[in-house]
């Protein structure tokens, strides 16, 4: 546990992107002097049950205990009961507050559970690493044409250059590890050999189209319009019902259909091991289990949290930890309150969970130099409301909760298609395709800019895909849509005809195997599943919630529209529809968003369903139209112009993202953190 009686050089909240990568580079700075850092976590460490090639006797779970850290095990099962353990032990609520995943809905609660819904459901994590335990691993850096907005204070300071220069450190600090990429690049400005990169906690990012890791690899084609892009060739794969090579076959199928519509698609680089090594050196690789969302049983995937135990702990196999005097993590530490001081500084007041009973928890306190909040979009724009409403930061700019961007999320699944797509195999997502950029092809508007990835379903989840997605389609289609008691009745009637297929099926399947015995492979055998994200107008604006009924957040879009009215999702069920037309011969069949189907609506819960929300605190070029500066620098209305800032405060996550992306953030969240990084160190020399 944190002194609370003593006073840190910088503290900062939360561990995700922005939080990790901030205090690592302070951190590395500060070693061997008399400064402290402190981060404080709302959630608790996650590891894998299972042994990896790394951790043969799984000692991780049981060294991090000694530390006197609290830690929870992946959900692990690969069946049905795996959607129980991650609904009953891993989703945060009341009673669980160390769950992993928080489904965040905003709206006003009504009689018997129902709510009016404010259009937006944001999934979000709770753990040591943050964002980073659940997302997809991919890095992928937006185009030009989204830094040209005007929104964008720093464009005129941080050039394409710059830019390019800090998305290439963030690379390696996502790839590889923060210190060993500030190692390069301090070895690059002095002519100096490289680091070695074995001595990474990762080995670096990966583009995974095999079947296996360590196959030889596909032979790319060089993209004509983006140099480094690696593009399966569509000629190698003229007829797709074949085996392709040794390819996982829905990067296989997305890539080689996609080329029909767009230039400018290819492989995604992801935050992954996929080198099998042997001898001591041994590191996790991809297993092509399709969990990265739920928890990666091998061990594989980049996650924050790796960095963070070697950086304070070292490992268990005796690795002495590099930070260890300088950097300092207290979980289960849900921060409520920034105030300034008198005199300088910030005390910043949080509740301590105990680790046997979360929802047990005692006010602390922690004071320091500096603070950073990194609580992602919503948990950051949540304090910052907060402090402004009760005054402990006083002048903050009337801009707080303004500028919310969903990104353009979407989800949406295409049944019965023409082809064995294999939904449950390979990492999540392996392929991506851009709509709208220069490179993608004539007469392109960067307005409509969008993306759309392939994205896999973990086996855990496939029967309830596998029969939901199908039977959501069907139930919008029926009669007595309008009646919600309708819809309660043929939910009851269609769950007790699959009770009673269950029983009839063990007397028929002595003849011939009953469609209940498939596998959860073949239950999304032939259904292609896709996320988008794209441009949309970045209106959305944040306020606290008023009374019991109000949830915490309130949200809204200031043009008076809902947020699935943005234009930007007509271009994306376009898209979408042109890419079903290559994937099925159906023409009654096209993708859906089973969040935005005719029945959610009418139960309430209509809504753009994303992991990826931005904005809420964005950077500005003074109090009037920003929260921030360019280098997350919190602004104090109260100066001149509105520009100077307040000392010590900065905010360095996705809140203070001005627009959308169009693409998946953590590159750029990771990108701004380095670059602000750079400025605090530099301020605090």
């Amino acid at each position: 546990m944190s002194d609370s009686g003593a006073r840190h050089s910088v503290l900062i909240i939360g561990s995700g992107f922005g939080g990790t990568i901030t205090a690592l580079a302070i951190a590395a700075h500060f070693k061997g002097t008399d400064k402290r850092v402190l981060m404080l976590e709302r959630g608790t460490w996650w590891t894998t049950p299972l042994a990896t090639v790394q951790d043969r006797e799984v000692e991780t779970y049981d060294f991090l205990r000694s530390k006197n850290q609290p830690v929870q095990h992946w959900a692990s099962a690969d069946d049905f009961s795996g959607v129980i353990d991650l609904v009953t032990r891993c989703l945060r609520r009341k009673k669980n507050e160390d769950g992993l995943y928080e489904l965040s809905v905003f709206g006003r609660r009504g009689l018997l559970g129902l709510r009016t819904n404010d259009g937006v459901s944001i999934l979000r994590a709770c753990g040591v690493g943050g964002g980073s335990l659940v997302y997809s691993n991919i890095t992928i850096q937006p185009p030009d044409l989204v830094f040209d907005d005007r929104r964008w204070a720093a464009r005129t300071r941080w050039d394409k250059a710059s830019r390019d220069q800090y998305f290439d450190l963030a690379r390696d600090a996502i790839g590889y590890d923060v210190l060993f990429a500030l190692a390069k690049r301090a070895a690059g400005a002095n002519r100096q050999p490289a680091p070695d990169p074995t001595t990474a906690v990762n080995t670096g990012l990966s583009r995974i189209l095999g079947r296996s890791t360590s196959l030889p690899e596909p032979q790319w084609r060089d993209s004509s319009t983006a140099p480094g892009l690696k593009q399966l060739d569509p000629a190698r794969y003229p007829k797709l019902g074949r085996p392709g090579d040794l390819l996982i076959d829905r990067g296989r199928i997305f890539q080689v259909l996609m080329s029909q519509l767009t230039a400018d698609y290819g492989t995604v680089d992801l935050a992954i091991g996929d080198k099998a090594t042997v001898g001591t050196g041994a590191r996790n690789y991809c297993e092509r289990q399709g969990r990265c969302n739920v928890g990666c049983l091998p061990g594989a995937r980049n996650t924050l949290n790796k960095q963070l135990m070697k950086a304070i702990y070292g490992t268990f196999g005796g690795g002495a930890p590099p930070l260890a005097d300088v950097l300092q993590l207290e979980p289960l530490a849900e921060v409520q309150l920034i105030r300034s001081l008198p005199g300088g500084g910030y005390e910043v007041e949080y509740l301590q969970r105990d680790p046997e009973k979360p929802w047990v928890a005692r006010s602390t306190t922690a004071v320091a130099d500096r603070v950073i909040v990194a609580a992602g979009c919503v948990g950051t724009t949540e304090l910052m409301l907060r402090c402004k409403e009760r005054g402990t930061l006083p002048h903050l700019s009337d801009q707080v909760g303004f500028g919310f961007s969903t990104n353009g999320d979407y989800l949406a699944f295409l049944r019965e298609t023409d082809y064995h797509v294999n939904l449950n195999r390979g990492p999540v997502t392996t392929s991506f395709a851009h709509f709208n950029t220069p490179e993608s092809g004539p007469n392109a508007d960067p307005i409509k800019f969008h993306t759309i990835e392939d994205q896999g379903v973990p086996r855990a989840l496939a029967s309830l895909v596998g029969t939901g997605v199908p039977f959501m389609q069907s139930l919008s289609k029926g009669r007595h849509l309008s009646n919600r008691f309708f819809i309660a009745l043929t939910v009851i009637r269609y769950g007790w005809t699959r009770l009673a297929d269950y029983v009839t099926a063990l007397f028929r399947n002595s003849a011939v195997r009953q469609g209940q015995f498939s596998s959860e492979d073949e239950k999304t055998v032939r259904m292609m599943c896709c996320v988008a994200m794209g441009r949309d107008a970045s209106v959305g604006r944040f306020r606290l919630g008023r009374g019991w009924r109000d949830t915490a957040l309130r949200i809204r879009r200031e043009d008076g529209k809902r947020f699935h009215e943005d234009p930007i999702y007509r271009e994306i069920d376009g898209t979408l529809a042109r890419f079903a037309a290559t994937l099925t011969s159906r023409k009654d069949l096209s993708f859906e968003n089973p969040f935005l189907s005719p029945t959610s609506a009418l139960l309430g819960g209509k809504s753009i369903a994303l992991s990826h929300p931005l904005g809420g605190c964005i950077m500005g070029t003074s109090a009037a139209n920003g929260v921030v500066d360019e280098l997350g620098r919190v602004f104090d209305a109260s100066t001149e112009g509105g520009r100077g800032v307040h000392p010590g405060l900065y905010i360095t996550d996705a809140a203070a993202i001005p627009t959308a992306l169009g693409v998946n953030p953590s590159l750029t969240i990771s990108a701004l953190a380095l670059r602000a990084a750079d400025t605090i160190i530099e301020e605090m020399s």
